[in-house]
């Protein structure tokens, strides 16, 4: 159905003149000046039949003036000047191209080079300046060509080639160089030039031009200079200027041809719709729509599609909606629209487009929508012509609100009733989280004006902004597993971060306006929410492995003794090499959490357990003797950890057990408690302990059970008198002397003398050690006491003295040493203690020494046993 569609444009009035609406160029004449008319002398006209002078070399002011065809003379006419369509000269691009083929479409320069030839290939050209360069060559295929500047230089051609219409508009002026050749081998209708009010046609001498001028201004201008040759008609509500000796040609059939072309673009049903951001380029029949934002206004571009170009006939009203889906995927039909859909929006008022182009607005869209089109529809009111846009867009929320970090404690995430919440960025206190366990995250797709989205379904990611806490940390690692919505609210109960301290984050989705990946930017897409810290994360664990140098007993506890291979029951013993092992903070998934460090390290020696163990349980340690070991940082998640150089353990000493070989294994973990005073914190514990499995001796892992046994001696007052004294241990069956024994050793002051009887008096006789104390050999000790001599001439000190090895902590009585009483001092040997008395193995040996009470026949002078 074809509709015309008047559109007045209107005119500066002069008499005999009148403002129309588009229309068929006025044709009677092969000149018509609506305000001035100026001809050069030996100008004339040639009507087909018969040439006539025109009435040259004056100027004609009249209100409307006209060259008659058949006379040559100037007569005055009444006419009305149509406007032209589109009505206003419409944009044009910004590309500029040289080429030598130049496609439909919207440009800035075109450049044609000096003695170049260049084919325009048709359709509908938006130029802002169309440059011919000398002796070069144009060719027009039929079409449309908005051209806002046209120069072209000395002895140019412009060919409509192939046949048809070519309809030249000038927005600005039309320069033509001398000697130029404008459509000179065609046909008055090939070529119609039309000028907007204010344009400006200015030919120079010798120029050849075929086809009709129209200007409906009456500021515009027609001029030709001299020997021009110009076959058809000029028409202006403005000004022409011939030069001297120009050539009209007006026949019949020109005449025809002239009044055949009309001003308007007539309006047709257009073959397809489409719709396209404004900034689209002119001319276009296709484009992109890109994401917009719920509750924010948009307008776009609705176009009328004719074979393929851009309908710039049609002018009239659509209906345009917006269908929306909140899913990508939905089939489309014969119209390229979607099977299924939401109608979001039916514009109104209805809106109209002009010259096949027009901006419409839309209002705000409330929710989020992945998958949204154009659909235009003609006529409004019955539609028989539907359409929807060649591109679908998202309309996507502004920003996420609300956002939530929270757990129900510090390894688990919970659900929406937790009030554990996640914000904590203090080095010291308030809720903590484990590294790589699962918190939870919530947030509220909100539009422009601040409500739920509540489609939105998608599925943001955590994007990590900043680490805060501790200074100059490194960020870890944030997922945030599998989200769920509801009414716009998005919700995971799988987020983890890897590592420790605290982060500043945002939520980010780029997804959701997938459709609009290829034609909007990142940030045109994306949704994000502000910056939120989050915090304070902990290791999940700590992990303790040994070091490369394993843990060493010092057997019988003393590395001075050259000759040791065991170590008696009771006996405390040392390491010669301490258990040593390295300690590193790891998040859930085991990999190290670098962050543990500085005011975050919170590992105390309080917080180390050591666990002893011996194959078989009957053999008890006792480690009362342990001390507190040294646990040092050492950065980046990692430290040490070190038992105490003076921790030393014993086998506990009860009754005689048969030697066995010591197999004793430690077990050192650590425990960070200091969170713990927070409701849900817990304790952070190791996870893989250190273990030192069947920890070496030095020189021999033989326990033996042993005692220290004194036997009574006798001999002279004159001399020094041996006291026999050895180390036994019990070999299962009984106590025998232990021969592998060459570490034992005691001092003079470790021996109370008591009970003096007779004449020996007190310290008259005293211990004999060597002095440092020498060791036992093979079991055996060498203790004497020295000879107590006479009191007086011919008086003896006989009597006897009992002496008691002080072997325990506490060392009771009075020791003997060099002849000066002193007390006794403790050996704190207790290992070497027996059960003399009865009860336990926990009492020291004791002995009688005699001088001078034995002597047998009168005959014996001396007689000493030797054992």
């Amino acid at each position: 159905m074809l509709k015309r569609i008047l559109v007045c444009f209107l005119v500066s009035l002069v008499p005999g003149v009148a403002a129309a609406a588009c229309g068929s160029v006025p044709s009677s004449y092969p000149v018509l000046s609506g305000s001035q008319l100026e001809v050069g002398k030996d100008s004339t006209v040639n009507n087909g039949t018969s040439i006539s002078n025109i009435n040259g070399g004056a100027k004609y002011d009249g209100a409307l003036d006209a060259i008659n065809p058949n006379t040559g003379a100037v007569i005055s006419a009444s006419s009305s000047f149509p406007s032209l369509e589109p009505t206003t000269f419409p944009g044009t691009g910004t590309t500029d191209t040289s080429a030598t083929t130049v496609a439909a479409g919207s440009y800035d320069d075109v450049t044609v080079a000096n003695s170049s030839s260049t084919t325009f290939s048709g359709g509908s050209y938006y130029i802002d300046k169309l440059d011919i360069g000398k002796f070069a060559t144009v060719n027009l295929a039929a079409g449309s060509y908005f051209i806002k500047t046209l120069s072209l230089g000395e002895e140019s051609r412009i060919v409509v080639s192939p046949s048809g219409t070519v309809r030249l508009y000038i927005g600005s002026k039309a320069t033509l160089d001398k000697n130029t050749l404008i459509n000179a081998a065609g046909t008055v209708a090939d070529l119609q030039v039309f000028l907007y009010p204010g344009a400006d046609w200015d030919a120079a001498n010798d120029v050849t031009f075929v086809g009709i001028v129209y200007a409906p201004g009456t500021s515009s201008k027609i001029e030709f200079g001299k020997d021009s040759s110009i076959r058809g008609a000029l028409v202006t509500a403005g000004e022409v200027k011939l030069g001297r000796d120009a050539n009209l040609i007006f026949s019949a059939a020109d005449q025809a041809a002239a009044g055949g072309v009309s001003t308007c673009v007539a309006s047709a049903s257009p073959g397809s719709f489409n719709a396209f951001e404004t900034a689209t380029v002119p001319g276009a029949t296709s484009g992109v729509i890109k994401t917009r934002v719920a509750a924010s206004a948009f307008g776009l571009d609705v176009v009328a599609v004719s074979g393929g170009d851009q309908e710039s006939a049609f002018s009239d009203t659509v209906k345009v909606e917006l269908l929306g889906n909140a899913t990508t995927g939905v089939g489309l039909d014969a119209n390229n629209c979607p099977t299924s859909f939401t109608l979001l929006q039916t514009v109104s008022p209805t809106p109209t487009i002009s010259g096949g182009r027009s901006s419409v607005g839309f209002a705000a869209v409330g929710n989020a929508w992945r998958d949204v089109r154009v659909r235009i529809s003609y006529p409004a009111g019955s539609p028989t012509s539907t359409s929807c846009s060649t591109d679908n867009f998202a309309i996507r929320p502004a920003r996420f609100g609300g956002v939530t970090v929270s757990d129900a404690d510090s390894v688990t995430a919970g659900t929406a009733s937790n009030t554990r919440t996640l914000y904590n960025t203090a080095a010291a206190g308030g809720n903590v989280h484990k590294a790589g366990r699962p918190f939870r995250i919530a947030a509220t797709a909100l539009n422009a004006a601040g409500a739920a989205t509540s489609n939105y379904a998608g599925t943001p990611v955590a994007s990590l902004t900043a680490c805060v806490l501790p200074a100059g940390c490194t960020l870890g690692a944030l997922t945030t597993g599998t989200w769920s919505a509801a009414s716009g609210t998005v919700t995971t109960d799988g987020a983890s971060y890897s590592e420790v301290g605290a982060f500043a984050m945002k939520l980010v989705d780029a997804s959701f306006a997938a459709v609009d990946a290829n034609d909007s930017s990142a940030a045109e897409r994306t949704i994000e929410s502000a910056a939120a810290n989050v915090g304070r994360f902990v290791p999940d664990h700590f992990e303790l492995t040994t070091a490369i140098v394993l843990p060493k007993f010092k057997t019988f506890n003393d590395t001075t003794c050259a000759t040791r291979s065991f170590t008696y029951v009771g006996q405390p013993f040392g390491y010669l090499t301490l258990p040593e092992a390295a300690i590193t903070a790891k998040n859930a998934a085991g990999a190290t959490t670098l962050n543990y460090a500085g005011a975050l390290w919170k590992l105390a020696p309080a917080g180390v357990i050591q666990s002893y163990t011996h194959t078989p349980v009957t053999n008890t340690l006792d480690i009362g003797l342990v001390g507190t070991p040294t646990v040092t940082a050492t950065g980046n998640g990692a430290g040490s950890l070190i038992a105490n150089a003076a921790d030393v353990i014993a086998f506990v000493r009860t009754t005689p057990v048969a030697p066995f070989n010591a197999d004793i294994s430690l077990s050192m973990s650590i425990q960070d408690t200091a969170e713990n005073g927070v409701p849900g914190n817990g304790v952070i514990d190791t996870a893989m302990p250190a273990v030192f499995s069947s920890i070496a001796f030095d020189s021999g892992n033989d326990i033996r059970f042993g005692q220290l046994v004194l036997t009574n001696a006798h001999g002279s007052e004159l001399l020094n008198l041996p006291v026999p004294i050895e180390t036994r241990y019990w070999n299962g069956a009984g106590f025998v002397r232990n021969a592998a024994d060459f570490c034992t050793r005691l001092a003079a002051d470790n021996v109370s003398l008591s009970n003096w009887q007779r004449d020996l008096n007190a310290c008259e006789t005293s211990v004999l050690l060597p002095a440092p104390p020498g060791r036992f050999i093979a079991g055996q000790g060498n203790l004497r006491l020295s000879a107590p001599g006479l009191s007086a001439p011919g008086a003896s000190n006989t009597g006897s003295v009992d002496l008691t090895p002080q072997l325990g902590a506490i060392a009771g009585g009075t020791a003997c040493v060099g002849g000066v009483a002193t007390a006794a001092v403790a050996a704190s040997q207790s290992w070497l203690q027996g059960r003399w008395t009865g009860g336990d193995y926990d009492q020291n040996p004791a002995a009688r020494a005699s001088f001078g009470l034995y002597r047998g026949s009168k005959s014996l002078i001396y007689l000493r046993e030797m054992y």
